[in-house]
């Protein structure tokens, strides 16, 4: 008999598709719903704050290497590969530098030394968002939702630091990457472009605070969107950070999980946003959330924010911690409130 194909209309296996779907989609929000309550159990308040170091290093193990090899490799030196004056704004000298922090990997970033400044003034790491660059949020290119991040941290005689990430927008600036696809191949063999770029900037620190001009216990950092989620992620990680500030991006992960470098394995068993933030306590953090944002809005931040504040109370910080929403879309706050809380608490 000769063989003849069995043919029949797509639609027939429709409901076997639709069903295989809701198969997997059901095995997912019961492995979410037991993840919060693991989650819950894995880190609380009080055992945060009973040992502080034991939860460090385990959020170092979930974002991976180099994070988890930092307390060595902090050892080797810093390297300025290139520094280069760029200008005068009559407010600070501006340079352009390149630090090599770790082998062959560097850092590109801009230096921002204000005239009217201490001998040895405070030191903040003011970092771009997605789409930016260290010149987009330090107004090289004119006003924006940066609302002036950079300059605003300058005029309160803060020595200043913005680092270049992985973040740039290809149609605006040309050289493309895939942020995702590079995020996955460091993810295959044991990192992250999240553990990547929080080391890079822990070693950026590391070499500012040798330099005479700074006064090492007076650290911050503060940062817009993509920057809001790096300050936070590199507070919680490195304790030398006193004070920061994280505008429009304190979220629910779980919600916003369409950005998979927001995402690590097991992260929603141990550590969500609100959980990261403990990981500050006792120091200082300040969120902001605007009302009309239109990529994350205010209502996740007050709701992540009321997870986190049992975190602070535990170790009797309940001051040290603040959100500001305002009238605003998704920019830095432009009323002063937030950045003069921040600047107070370096």
């Amino acid at each position: 008999m000769a063989y003849v194909p069995f043919t029949e209309d797509k639609e027939v296996s429709r409901p076997y598709r639709v069903g295989y779907l809701a198969s997997v989609k059901s095995y997912l929000a019961k492995l979410q719903d037991a993840a919060a309550e693991q989650r819950a159990q894995f880190i609380t308040p009080g055992r945060l704050a009973e040992n502080p170091d034991f939860y460090r290093r385990a959020y170092y193990a979930m974002l991976g290497a180099p994070l988890t090899e930092y307390e060595t490799l902090k050892n080797e030196p810093v390297v300025c590969v290139e520094d280069t004056y760029v200008g005068d704004d009559g407010m600070c000298e501006i340079r352009r530098m390149r630090l090599a922090v770790l082998g062959d990997y560097t850092v590109y970033g801009i230096l921002f030394l204000p005239h009217d400044r201490a001998e040895k003034a405070p030191f903040v790491i003011s970092q771009h968002g997605g789409a930016g660059t260290p010149e987009v949020c330090s107004d090289f290119y004119g006003d924006n939702n940066y609302n002036h991040q950079t300059m605003r941290l300058v005029e309160r005689g803060a020595v200043v630091f913005a680092p270049g990430l992985l973040l740039w927008n290809v149609d605006i600036f040309g050289d493309p990457y895939d942020r995702h696809r590079i995020d996955s191949d460091l993810k295959q063999v044991g990192s992250s472009i999240t553990a990547l770029e929080v080391f890079a900037i822990m070693r950026c620190i590391d070499y500012f605070v040798t330099q005479p001009y700074v006064d090492e216990t007076r650290v911050g950092m503060a940062g817009l969107s993509y920057g809001g989620f790096f300050t936070t992620m590199t507070a919680a990680a490195d304790p030398r950070i006193k004070s920061a500030y994280a505008s429009c991006s304190f979220v629910d992960a779980i919600k916003y999980n369409s950005f998979t470098d927001w995402t690590w394995k097991n992260s929603a068993n141990t550590f969500l946003e609100a959980e990261i933030a403990a990981l500050v306590a006792p120091r200082y953090i300040c969120f902001d959330a605007g009302d009309q944002d239109q990529l994350f809005g205010s209502d996740s931040a007050k709701e992540e924010f009321e997870r986190l504040k049992p975190f602070f109370a535990a170790q009797g910080a309940e001051d040290h911690i603040r959100l500001f929403t305002f009238d605003g879309c998704h920019e830095l706050d432009p009323d002063d409130e937030g950045i003069a809380w921040f600047y107070a608490h370096l």
